[in-house]
């Protein structure tokens, strides 16, 4: 039997790539070149970015991988990005302390002890965080101004100077750490301009000077008083003494002028005062000059101001003034202090009835309503409530005092404190 045999199927024997000897040379050429052309590839997209979204102008070579890759994309493929433009942070301006400011959270009353039986008030001062003012009773058939009143802010407590006037009333009581000045006035006018070295009220007051017409606003500034009193029919001069030698001296004299009516100011040992100037207004009145003296030196500075004067005030930095009489179209101004021969004057407000001058601001009263002007800012403040009629009656160590007279059953005096604008810009 013959046995079979079953063929063997040979095939071709594929050989493999490492089995050459030139197979790891190519498969290193090949990733040379695929590592150039994807450099290539991604040098042109970065131009191309550049190009398009930055404007930078990268020319591309005509010739070479590069061109020919460039030749599958355009400008409209590549997604266009806008940088964010870098914006420097701005701080948040620090409100000024007056905005957070509320009337009613803000005032104080001076309550008065029944016991001292003063009923009004009027003419307060501060010194030294103690509130000083008049008092007045029924004398007769009048008010009399005939008590000053001490008034503590730390405990509310009242006590009552141990002085009586001569005359009839006080008017116009001025006071500092060495002296206490008044006007110890007659009821049909006119009395006698009195001082006492403060605390020293053990024995009689030092008399001045007699005055024979009016009530004269008396200024007080270290051991220095002024003030302008009528001395004749037509004519008002203005007097200056030292307290410590009680010299008196006639600065300047006014005859048939309305300068005789505006009262004088002292700061620092400055007096100063207002006076006719030279320019003329279309309507006929006449600008005013600031008169200003050095009390040591004795020399005088003119200033000229573009609008006319009326008790003009001096802090040593600013003047402040109105332009009338009181008046509803009187205007209030103020000119910051310079050694100029003219004043920069700036209006503050309108139809101002009376002002009264601090450190840090003005306080001015329109409609019974108080405001204050922080010069720093430049802004004004109401500081009455909204429902509240005041009369301005004093400023001083940074607080306003006045009059409540929503009711004029009695008088209610009230003051308050106002926030000092922060010195860091």
């Amino acid at each position: 039997m013959k046995k079979r045999y079953r063929r063997k199927r040979y095939s071709r024997r594929r050989r493999s790539l490492n089995a050459s000897n030139w197979g790891p040379l190519i498969k290193l050429l090949l990733c040379v070149v695929g590592g150039l052309a994807a450099l290539a590839f991604l040098a042109l997209a970065t131009m191309l970015v550049l190009e398009t979204v930055f404007h930078v102008d990268t020319p591309l070579p005509p010739d070479g991988l590069v061109a020919k890759v460039s030749k599958l994309f355009t400008k409209e493929d590549i997604l266009v990005v806008t940088p964010t433009p870098y914006v420097s942070p701005v701080p948040t301006p620090t409100p000024h302390p007056m905005t957070s400011y509320s009337p009613e959270e803000n005032e104080k009353e001076v309550v008065i002890p029944p016991e001292l039986q003063y009923y009004w008030f009027g003419d307060p001062c501060f010194v030294h965080d103690k509130m000083f003012f008049s008092a007045g009773k029924i004398v007769g058939d009048n008010v009399r101004m005939c008590g000053l009143l001490e008034y503590d802010t730390a405990t509310g407590s009242v006590t009552e100077l141990p002085i009586k006037p001569r005359n009839a009333h006080f008017i116009y009581p001025v006071i500092n750490d060495e002296w206490l000045v008044y006007l110890d006035a007659d009821l049909k006018g006119g009395g006698d301009i009195c001082a006492y070295r403060f605390g020293r009220f053990d024995v009689d007051p030092i008399v001045i000077k007699k005055v024979y017409v009016g009530q004269p606003i008396i200024r007080l500034d270290g051991h220095y008083i002024s003030w302008i009193e009528r001395t004749g029919t037509n004519r008002d001069k203005l007097f200056v003494c030292d307290l410590e030698t009680q010299e008196t001296t006639v600065v300047a004299m006014f005859t048939s002028s309305s300068y005789g009516t505006s009262a004088p100011y002292m700061h620092g040992g400055t007096l100063i005062w207002a006076s006719d100037g030279t320019e003329r207004f279309e309507d006929g009145r006449m600008a005013s000059t600031m008169k200003r003296i050095d009390l040591v030196s004795s020399g005088i500075k003119d200033q000229a101001v573009d609008t006319y004067v009326h008790d003009p005030e001096f802090n040593g930095s600013y003047y402040v003034w109105i332009d009338a009489h009181y008046s509803e179209k009187s205007t209030l101004y103020y000119a910051p202090a310079s050694e100029a021969e003219k004043l920069d004057s700036h209006a503050i407000a309108q139809g101002v009835v009376d002002f009264i001058l601090d450190e840090d601001f003005v306080a001015y009263s329109i409609d019974e309503a108080i405001y204050v002007y922080m010069f720093k800012s430049g802004e004004s403040f109401r500081i009455t409530p909204e429902r509240e009629l005041a009369q301005l009656l004093g400023a001083g160590e940074g607080r306003v005092i006045w009059m409540d007279v929503t009711t004029r059953e009695r008088d209610v005096l009230k003051y308050a404190l106002i926030p000092k604008e922060s010195t860091a810009e």
